[in-house]
């Protein structure tokens, strides 16, 4: 509205004077809970590194559902058939071992690992497999120079229980686990029982000790605490010896707090004609930190393959024949589900997620995360009638409910599927093809399954391809 009731030189002065009125305002503002905001930005940075190591635990743990059908389907015979199934089953594993609960061995694969399958019940890995009866990754050991790690899948044959050691090469756990490293920012270790490094931000090689003295002490306590300048955390993670151990600088970690202050006070004590401009510096500077700040705290959080690794294994499955299908997945209700609870529940959600799809799916099947809350599962060897039965039980697991953050959260899943066929010369094809289903899916009602099936370019499935 223009005023035109007042002199210019009033109004320009009113609005000076409301202007510093604002500012000093925000100024005392910042100044009183500057305390507040040191601890809710500490939080939020303990609380992403808690996500991580959530889902460094939820990875690891997800191997569990197949790696048990796997021991109980395998290695259910008498200790005398244990020996053949084992050399059978080691197919590309340097070894495998099958114990009693109580140590006892039952049978090795070769024949040369009996000594050492004797010492294998005082591992750590192996009682807490015992304990929980939970597939259990144990501590770091070098082996012909390789790194590596023993796990620990405990089973149940004929009443007695049994666990399956398979020893697995650090770097292969490594590049699964980088994801959610990435998802923290500072310095972050990944270390075993005895303090050695299984994963970390830097070169550090695995089976090392934790190079940074500070962060080796911090290792051996849970909990959050200050060293220096450093603010470090230590948390345990889920279904391993392991802990994680993260530290960042904490003058850097709350700059933007030093800095809002000081620019308010300078705000306060300047001239009212350069008021306007230093808010509006202000706001750019603070609004750019925050989205810079946001873009690196949301990075990927499920491990998930990306597009491109997607785009290339189906590329590789095409190029070899035989049969393929692509199931493309939408969640439907997650919008809902992360206006109302935030966007934290909504990556925790999406975790769990990732959790069952990998549950669902077979060694040779490609799980990923194709953008926001869609996913794409690439199932080798699979016909589509196969592949269309594989997507029921999908839609039925991911449709249970899910807890989050002590809420229950109902969501659905629209899935849309596509084979190889003529019409298909590469894998960006065959993916889009599933997404064109999708949309069908989704325009169906949702909730739904549909395949895809050529027809002549519309509207609508022309505003699909991507």
């Amino acid at each position: 509205m223009e005023i035109t009731s007042v002199p210019r030189r009033a109004t320009a002065a009113g609005v000076v004077v409301l202007a510093v009125a604002l500012v000093a305002a925000v100024g005392f503002y910042l100044a009183g809970t500057q305390a507040g905001t040191r601890a809710r930005i500490l939080g939020e940075f303990d609380s992403r590194a808690r996500l991580a190591a959530q889902v460094i635990g939820g990875t690891m743990a997800g191997s569990d559902p197949k790696t048990r059908e796997w021991a109980v389907t395998t290695f259910a015979g008498s200790p005398a058939q244990l020996g053949p199934a084992l050399d059978a089953g080691r197919s590309g594993i340097a070894w495998l071992v099958v114990l009693r609960a109580d140590g006892t061995v039952l049978g090795t694969a070769p024949r040369s690992m009996t000594a050492r399958a004797a010492t294998f019940d005082a591992e750590p890995g192996f009682q807490m497999a015992l304990t929980t009866g939970r597939l259990t990754y144990g501590n770091v050991t070098i082996e012909d120079g390789t790194p590596m790690v023993y796990g620990f899948q405990p089973y149940d044959v004929g009443g007695e229980t049994r666990v399956l050691v398979v020893p697995a090469p650090v770097v292969e756990l490594a590049s699964i686990l980088r994801g959610a490293l990435d998802v923290t920012a500072g310095q972050v270790y990944v270390a075993d029982g005895t303090g050695a490094v299984v994963a970390g931000s830097d070169t550090t090689a695995a089976g090392q000790p934790i190079p940074d003295s500070v962060l080796a002490a911090a290792r051996e306590r849970l909990g959050s605490g200050l060293t220096g300048d450093r603010h470090h955390l230590t948390l345990p993670v889920a279904g391993s010896t392991w802990r994680m151990v993260i530290a960042t600088s904490q003058p850097a970690l709350l700059a933007p707090v030093h800095a809002a202050n000081r620019a308010a006070w300078l705000i306060f004590g300047g001239f009212a004609a350069t008021v306007a401009v230093i808010l509006l510096a202000g706001a750019v500077i603070l609004t750019g930190s925050a989205r810079l700040a946001r873009t690196r705290l949301h990075d990927a959080l499920t491990g998930l393959p990306g597009r491109a690794l997607l785009l290339e294994e189906a590329g590789k499955s095409i190029a070899q024949g035989g049969p393929l299908a692509v199931l493309f997945l939408d969640l439907d209700g997650f919008k809902p589900v992360n206006d109302t609870y935030g966007h934290a529940a909504g990556d925790a959600l999406l975790v769990q997620v990732a959790q069952r799809l990998r549950a669902a799916t077979r060694p040779q099947d490609v799980a990923a995360r194709f953008g926001g809350d869609e996913f794409v599962l690439l199932c080798r060897g699979m016909t589509g009638a196969d592949a269309y039965a594989v997507a029921d039980r999908i839609r039925h697991d991911l449709s249970r409910p899910y807890a989050v953050d002590g809420r229950t959260v109902n969501i659905g899943v629209s899935i849309g599927l596509a084979t190889p066929g003529p019409d298909t010369p590469d894998a960006a094809a065959l993916i889009r093809h599933a997404d064109l289903a999708l949309y069908r899916a989704k325009g169906a009602g949702r909730g739904r399954i549909e395949r895809f099936a050529p027809e002549p370019a519309t509207r609508a499935n022309t505003e699909r391809i991507r």
